[in-house]
């Protein structure tokens, strides 16, 4: 797993490269997971609904009924990447960002999504499409709290990076 602190210099340079390791070739799809209820656990459907302004076809959330989103992805030919967006524990400060790939999820977790996110992946890699996780290290997960500083910077620079190879991807 990649980890990504935030720290001087640009950390979005630094997402930058670690999600461009694990992205192939086509599109890129965006599907954040999360609870906006719990705080820093919305990260990653903060992520996709910002996403969504820009690139609607490409960034869902979780509330688009994610299951259909996978199976309609799944199903389209040739080539792209899927990048679902979620909050995650990485054993590390709160907003550090990690980038999770398929072989390193675990096909038994257990999940508070409706369908776990490796079933997902599996599902999605039969298609010939690769996945990944962006997560990020949540420091509240308080129902009704407010998003916290280093989450809130961390879903910013999320947004930025993907925004960037979205458009040059996606179009």
């Amino acid at each position: 797993m990649h980890k990504l602190r935030h720290t001087p210099g640009d950390p979005e340079e630094a997402l930058t490269e670690a999600v461009e390791t694990v992205v192939g070739e086509g599109p890129v799809y965006v599907l954040g997971l999360g609870y906006v209820d719990k705080a820093d656990d919305g990260a990653g459907v903060l992520v996709a609904n910002t996403l969504k302004k820009t690139f609607p076809d490409y960034s869902f959330s979780e509330h688009d009924g994610v299951e259909g989103v996978v199976l309609d992805i799944s199903q389209k030919t040739g080539p792209g990447t899927v990048l679902f967006v979620d909050a995650g524990d990485l054993k590390a400060p709160p907003g550090t960002i990690g980038i999770v790939t398929r072989d390193q999820i675990k096909d038994t977790e257990i999940s508070t999504h409706r369908v776990p996110v490796a079933l997902m992946a599996a599902i999605i890699e039969r298609s010939g499409k690769k996945v990944a996780i962006v997560a990020i290290q949540p420091k509240c997960l308080e129902f009704r709290a407010e998003v916290s500083q280093e989450v809130g910077r961390s879903v910013a620079a999320v947004v930025a990076t993907l925004s960037r190879l979205m458009q040059e991807r996606n179009g």
